[in-house]
């Protein structure tokens, strides 16, 4: 026992561990407790928002459909604006434009006005969470700080692995934090939200790098479908008879996503959910060109291959949107368990440079 604590086990491992802790632990913490709030960003909006907003049981496209000439003639629209249509998890319009966002009556069109500081708080940290308000220069640091995070579960797991039959819950979630016990409650907490921190970092660093690196697949090329009427008679200013056209070529699909178009990207775009999809916002897309009115249909997400099928879970694996209220609250855990581990394992390290 005495040899065991004078000589502990794979002392690399362990100044690597720390040391790597030390350089990331302040992003990981940033991004883990804004992801945490994050994680419940759609139930805060709708109780504290939009309280009584309902999804009509009868509700379909054709309903959305009667509705997009008034919302493109709101005083909330621009042509920049990109719009998310109505769904049962957010029965309301909601226009998104320059960091800007408006929700209206599903009825009425009427804008709400409640507490709409949770919105601009929320808006605040996504922005923290997805670029530390830095730009490139942020997301870099995340994706840095996300890979080695990786490094601290595998490491962290190898380390702790020799006395894992030591293993005990009450330092998981002990009922008072006392300072000289930091590392226990570090080593057991790493090793009981391992798998969980390893899934939200893991894809949390892979998106990061598909927006700071190059994308892990090439796109998919849509198909073209040739106009149904001659480009000389297509009417490029009627979105209603654009979005009934994209419905149709998806009939299945809920629609999500809708742009009508302006400056550099005009043409008009839908984006649909599939059944059971697990991406809340869906990955199949219809874009119909302003000038020709032909079609660009994207390959269904329910038919794509399996490195792409893993590609579009990265979203909902790592935000709970769409998985379910219970994941929903894993990854709130997890976000949590993360920051206790950045805070307990710099905690820890300050102590121990105190008494020596």
């Amino acid at each position: 026992m005495s040899q065991t604590r004078n000589n502990p086990p794979f002392p690399i491992l362990r100044s690597l561990h720390r040391w790597c802790g030390l350089i990331v632990g302040v992003i990981l913490l940033v991004a883990a407790l804004s992801g945490s709030a994050l994680a419940f960003k759609k139930p805060l909006i709708h109780s504290l928002v939009c309280p009584d907003a309902s999804l009509p049981a009868d509700y379909s496209p054709a309903h959305m459909l009667a509705q997009l000439e008034a919302i493109r003639q709101h005083g909330a629209y621009q042509p920049t604006t990109l719009i998310k249509a109505p769904n049962e998890k957010e029965p309301f319009w909601t226009l998104m434009d320059s960091g800007n966002t408006v929700l209206l009556h599903i009825d009425t069109l009427e804008p709400y006005r409640n507490n709409l500081w949770i919105i601009e708080t929320l808006a605040f940290l996504h922005k923290l969470h997805v670029t530390l308000m830095a730009g490139l220069t942020g997301e870099i640091l995340l994706l840095v700080a996300g890979i080695g995070g990786i490094g601290l579960c595998v490491t962290g797991l190898v380390i702790w692995w020799p006395g894992r039959r030591g293993f005990r819950w009450r330092w998981v979630f002990p009922k008072s934090i006392k300072s000289p016990l930091l590392l226990q409650y570090h080593r057991h907490s790493g090793a009981a939200s391992a798998l969980l921190t390893v899934v939200l970092l893991l894809t949390g660093s892979l998106m990061m790098w598909q927006i700071v690196v190059s994308p892990l697949l090439p796109k998919d090329p849509p198909t073209r479908v040739a106009a149904a009427v001659p480009a000389r008679d297509h009417d490029a200013t009627n979105v209603q008879a654009m979005f009934a056209q994209a419905v149709a070529e998806m009939p299945d699909g809920w629609p999500t996503y809708i742009r009508f178009g302006a400056n550099e990207r005009p043409d008009f775009s839908v984006r649909f959910r599939l059944p059971d999809e697990w991406h809340p916002n869906g990955r199949t897309s219809v874009i119909i060109e302003r000038d020709s009115g032909d079609m660009l249909v994207s390959p269904r997400s329910d038919e794509a291959s399996t490195a792409r099928w893993l590609v579009n879970q990265l979203y909902p694996l790592h935000s709970g949107f769409g998985m379910g209220t219970l994941y929903s609250v894993a990854v709130f855990a997890g976000g949590l368990f993360m920051a206790w581990l950045a805070i307990s394992g710099g905690w820890a390290y300050l102590r121990r440079r105190r008494l020596h």
